[in-house]
């Protein structure tokens, strides 16, 4: 399995950086700021949220909160860093699994169906402006290290349950694919979408086709953009 079935250092450090050490007096304190913002965020909106009543809902000064977090916009990222980091610990129980291409499957399912239980990402994968707005805000270098961190993860996964010999561009437009799914996970909680089957039942059926395509090279050069062959002689020289 390799790296894969570890979180990888540098996300492990952004974790760190973004919500405090697990189980250090700072990460316990910053977590009870992050899940009344979090209460907050989904009952009000992120906009008509103010600062005071964050700190009234964790229990501490609202000068305590900008000793943890530099500006609102701030917290929302490291909020949804604990939804994230929740996500990767079930992620990793996955991959504890036996055989390779039943860990990615449960992986894609996990992807489709966290809109259940991570209500910050969910109003993401929706689409909900105030936040994608506020998350603009975040110093970009930040969310290019995350994003960039969860997609080689995935992309060595890939490389370990396929069978075939994938160059880096093509694991790297599979895992962007697969990390892609999650965005269309609120649009699975209407059962008009899903055909009136369940979201675990609708998750296992598209997982199975998600995986196979993962898992498999394109019948022949004919099938593939020009840009992905771009992409993937640019990577090779």
């Amino acid at each position: 399995m390799g790296d894969a079935g570890r979180i990888p250092a540098r996300l492990a450090a952004l974790y760190d950086d973004l919500i405090g050490a697990e189980g250090s007096a700072k990460e316990r304190r910053r977590r009870r700021i992050l899940e009344a913002a979090t209460e907050r965020f989904m009952a009000s909106g992120y906009r008509k949220t103010s600062v005071d009543e964050i700190a009234r809902g964790a229990g501490v000064a609202k000068g305590t909160i900008y000793l943890h977090f530099r500006t609102k916009a701030d917290l929302l990222m490291a909020a949804i860093a604990v939804e994230e980091r929740a996500l990767m610990t079930r992620a990793l129980v996955i991959l504890d699994g036996e055989g390779e291409e039943e860990r990615l499957r449960s992986l894609v399912r996990l992807f489709l169906t966290v809109s259940r239980e991570m209500p910050l990402m969910a109003s993401l994968m929706r689409g909900e402006n105030e936040m994608i707005i506020a998350l603009e805000e975040v110093d970009p270098s930040i969310r290019a290290s995350w994003e960039a961190v969860g997609v080689e993860w995935l992309a060595g996964l890939i490389d370990d349950a396929s069978p075939y010999e994938f160059s880096l561009a093509e694991r790297r437009e599979r895992a962007n694919t697969v990390l892609a799914l999650s965005f269309f996970a609120g649009l699975l909680e209407d059962e008009t979408i899903r055909g009136g089957r369940s979201l675990d039942g609708f998750a296992d059926t598209m997982a199975d086709v998600v995986v196979y395509g993962l898992l498999n090279r394109a019948p022949g050069p004919e099938s593939r953009t020009e840009s992905s062959q771009e992409d993937e002689e640019a990577d090779e020289e």
